[in-house]
């Protein structure tokens, strides 16, 4: 009897609104959940070390693992603005009460940092574990590669160009850099395409995964081009504010995560 009756005083409707509210309310214990998942895979890896079970290449699982993740966590971070248009316009046309404003997915906007962070961290371990590891800090080797190895030109131009983002994703370099802060942080484009094409050439002929992931990249960038180009309604503006690349102003409020950036 009590089980139906807290069933019946449960409003189920209205539980997927609530939870976006909660989303967008609650960032800290967002961000600490995004984070803790994010360095799962290090964990992981770290543990398989420990307990010699790295397989029947432990180096090469050691030195690509990092970097995939690398790559994939770049990608979910160009994934937050269109699946947050996306998701708006699909509860509009849908008619559901809840998730019909840009606003209302702003979580999605905000985790772009914490994610960010995270892929360049595990961006550091690859390079960090190809120098130690590969290189054995033999600086001559590195200049030999650089010479004789695209992917390898592909990864550390790639390397460099997300460690400026990195480096700038706090508040206060977003208040010294101001417009030029965001102008600075479109380098999340070639970074992640460099990243693409140093996975595409290191991979032996007939691995798919490579592919896999410069598809979903080309998707990423068209949907921006295309909507660039077609100027679609939910991307010009948005219910309450102005909508841009790199966020929405909805209010006083909310201005500072408003800014945030692509790998911020």
């Amino acid at each position: 009897m009590r089980v139906s009756i807290l069933t019946r005083s449960i409003d189920w409707a209205s539980l997927p609104a609530r939870a976006l509210r909660a989303a967008n309310q609650r960032y800290f214990v967002l961000t600490c959940i995004t984070s803790l998942l994010a360095v799962l895979p290090i964990a992981i890896l770290g543990w398989d070390a420990a307990n010699k079970s790295l397989g029947p290449n432990p180096l090469e699982r050691l030195l690509r693992a990092p970097g995939r993740w690398a790559l994939i966590l770049l990608l979910i971070v160009l994934l937050a603005t269109p699946l947050r248009r996306v998701l708006t316009h699909v509860m509009r046309k849908t008619g559901i009460r809840y998730g019909r404003r840009l606003a209302d997915w702003n979580w999605m906007i905000r985790l772009r940092r914490p994610l960010g962070l995270a892929s360049f961290f595990y961006a550091v371990i690859h390079v960090g574990w190809y120098v130690w590891l590969d290189l054995r800090f033999n600086w001559d080797e590195l200049i030999r590669d650089l010479s004789n190895k695209p992917y390898i030109v592909a990864g550390m131009a790639a390397f460099l160009l997300l460690a400026p983002l990195a480096v700038t994703s706090t508040d206060g370099w977003m208040r010294r850099l101001k417009r030029n802060w965001k102008r600075l942080h479109f380098l999340i484009y070639p970074a992640a395409i460099l990243a693409v094409l140093h996975f595409v050439w290191l991979s032996k002929e007939g691995v798919r995964d490579p592919y896999d992931y410069a598809l979903a990249l080309a998707v990423l960038l068209g949907y921006r081009i295309v909507a660039l180009w077609l100027r679609l309604p939910e991307i010009m503006e948005s219910p309450g504010g102005e909508a841009v690349d790199g966020g929405v102003r909805v209010g006083a409020t909310e201005r500072r995560d408003s800014n945030v950036g692509e790998l911020s």
